[in-house]
């Protein structure tokens, strides 16, 4: 049997999100960002972003870990404050490839949604996904997600790609939906 919880992410997981963060890009990002960055700069690059996120006050990021038997597998982070004339925005969602098909995303989103419900009523949810990551493309669009502007986005490894902003304008139907199908 296996055993699948979200736990809330504290202070000393950084390292736990950083590692969960570069793998997820290692796989999802081979082709789109250069080589040498996902190789020789990612870990330390990330390891940075999730110490100093970690450091900020409480509230300012609100985060979710899953674990499938104890074994962090993805994480979601909400970033309320990062364009909140846009919504709450869902900054990460990542699982790894090892343990994607066990319904981590949609929890995690179910988690997500909840917390933006909760926290910002009324509110929309969006996210920022590559335009060449069909894949989550895919899944979103599936979870009612409406792909709404295209822009290109500065990406570490000094590289500018074309992203999609995907957003949930009616959060409880969201809700709703990933109850649903869980």
């Amino acid at each position: 049997m296996t055993d699948i919880t979200l736990r809330i992410a504290g202070g000393d997981d950084a390292a736990v999100l950083a590692r969960l963060h570069t793998a997820s890009w290692q796989h999802a990002y081979a082709g789109q960002l250069p080589a040498a960055f996902l190789r020789d700069e990612l870990d330390d690059f990330m390891a940075a972003k999730w110490a100093a996120r970690l450091a900020e006050p409480a509230g300012s990021y609100r985060i979710a870990i899953a674990c499938v038997d104890d074994e962090p597998a993805g994480f979601v982070c909400l970033w309320p404050a990062a364009e909140p004339d846009k919504g709450v925005y869902l900054d990460n969602l990542h699982v790894l490839p090892a343990f994607q098909g066990f319904g981590l995303g949609r929890r995690l989103m179910a988690w997500a949604a909840a917390e933006a419900q909760q926290g910002w009523p009324q509110q929309p949810l969006f996210l920022y996904v590559l335009a060449a990551n069909g894949q989550a493309r895919a899944v979103y669009r599936r979870m009612g997600g409406f792909e709404t502007i295209h822009q290109d986005v500065a990406m570490p490894g000094n590289v500018t790609l074309p992203a999609m902003q995907v957003a949930w304008q009616d959060v409880p139907a969201l809700r709703r939906l990933l109850q649903r199908d869980a």
